[in-house]
């Protein structure tokens, strides 16, 4: 039997689908969101609506609009609000350093970054990121100093990102290193190379896929000459699934530079070999060997063993630099129950990479060292972690050694 339409009905019906298109076409939810709680609430009050159907509404009108906005569908905010993506992160650090020779520092530093990243068009985006820390390269920390002083923030990364296919994507500006790297060997974790730079990948096979990074990166500029020290490199590699419970991925990259020997750079640790006028004594055009292998041996979810080798070409000694490590837990610490732990052994000769690129907690990033790193962290909740990260480490040529002492609560957003 058919329910008989009665004046209150269709007033209700009439009211109700009134209500909806005033919510789909709005402009700006958030003045709008009261008036559309206050309707509403006058419609219950008149007896149009009851509480349930009025609670009904907001809620599925909440969520249709949501996921609109999730989509980039919606017209209560403009495409490119919908659009950008917002992310950051915390990290506190307590670090005890102690090297003969000198007193043992205890300090406690801060990192925070901020960035965005927003899709102008189908296949381009623009992003950046904002860090603390000052003009060095190699740490966005901040030391607690200086009777409370204020903390510096710099633009840590503004780049564009092309991507017309899916295997193929061009940036350019200051972006994320683009290289794949097993290991911090030859690049600090926090430097973000100034240039322009290529990703290609191919999957070959449901076992392998293949890929290269290209990426033209300068060093600095010279005002009184055209003489600008330059690198560019390319990385070939691959990444092979051996079965369903091992992985294989290398690479295997050539850097080359141009107008490096002879120059000075800034933020050098000044251990690599200088010339009579006080620059680089050497070029450090470059072969680097990468890879990891890994395994999920069931008692753990992630095994692996992984390195770095690199040869300069140019100088006959000293020329050479090399990491061994393994790593076991969880590929990676996101969330609560998560955890990984991690050793490595470096040796970095003198002039085998620029004194301006490697690890800055490993004896300040400079060459001529060796050591021992060992590292565990530890999921506390999503996107929480505690972490804890020790080096032993020497001179190679020398008889001053290290002993530093890291403790990591990072937060990210």
């Amino acid at each position: 039997m058919k329910e008989k339409w009665t004046h209150e009905r269709v007033v209700k019906y009439v009211l109700t689908t009134m209500l909806f298109i005033f919510v789909l076409f709005l402009s700006a939810p958030s003045s709008y969101a009261g008036e559309v709680d206050i309707l509403i609430k006058k419609l219950v009050e008149k007896g149009v609506l009851s509480p349930g159907e009025a609670q009904q509404i907001l809620t599925e009108t909440k969520e249709e609009t949501r996921k609109q906005i999730a989509k980039g569908e919606s017209d209560l905010l403009p495409k490119w609000v919908q659009n950008t993506k917002f992310k950051g992160d915390l990290r506190l650090r307590y670090q005890w350093q102690d090297r003969e020779e000198k007193k043992a520092r205890h300090r406690g530093r801060v990192r925070f970054r901020f960035g965005a990243e927003t899709k102008v068009l189908n296949d381009l985006k623009v992003g950046f990121r904002l860090a603390s820390g000052g003009t060095d390269p190699r740490s966005t920390n901040q030391t607690f100093q200086d009777s409370f002083s204020s903390k510096g923030i710099n633009l840590d990364m503004a780049y564009a990102q092309w991507e017309p296919t899916g295997w193929f994507s061009l940036i350019g500006g200051k972006f994320k290193n683009p290289l794949w790297r097993p290991s911090d060997l030859i690049w600090d974790g926090d430097i973000n190379p100034e240039g322009g730079a290529a990703h290609f990948n191919y999957k070959a096979s449901k076992q392998l896929g293949l890929f290269a990074n290209a990426g033209f990166f300068i060093l600095d500029e010279v005002k009184s000459s055209g003489d600008d020290p330059l690198l560019w490199i390319i990385q070939p590699g691959f990444n092979w699934k051996i079965n369903d419970k091992a992985t294989l991925k290398a690479a295997l990259s050539y850097y080359g530079f141009s107008n490096v020997e002879g120059h000075e750079l800034d933020h050098s640790e000044d251990t690599n070999t200088r010339a009579a006028s006080g620059g680089l004594k050497y070029d450090f055009d470059s072969i680097v060997l990468s890879a990891e292998l890994g395994t999920k041996p069931g008692f753990i979810n992630y095994a692996g063993i992984f390195g770095d080798y690199v040869n300069n070409t140019d100088p006959s000694d000293d020329d050479s630099a090399w990491l061994i490590g393994l790593k076991f837990g969880d590929k990676k610490v996101k969330k609560k129950g998560q955890w990984q732990a991690k050793y490595s052994y470096r040796r970095v000769e003198r002039d085998s990479i620029l004194d301006t690129f490697p690890d800055s907690d490993f004896f300040s990033g400079k060459t001529n060292v060796k050591g021992h790193e060992g590292a565990i962290e530890c999921g506390l909740a999503k996107n929480v972690s505690l972490g804890l990260d020790y080096y032993h480490t020497e001179e190679l040529h020398g008889n001053i050694e290290e002993d530093l002492l890291q403790f990591d609560w990072k937060v990210k957003f």
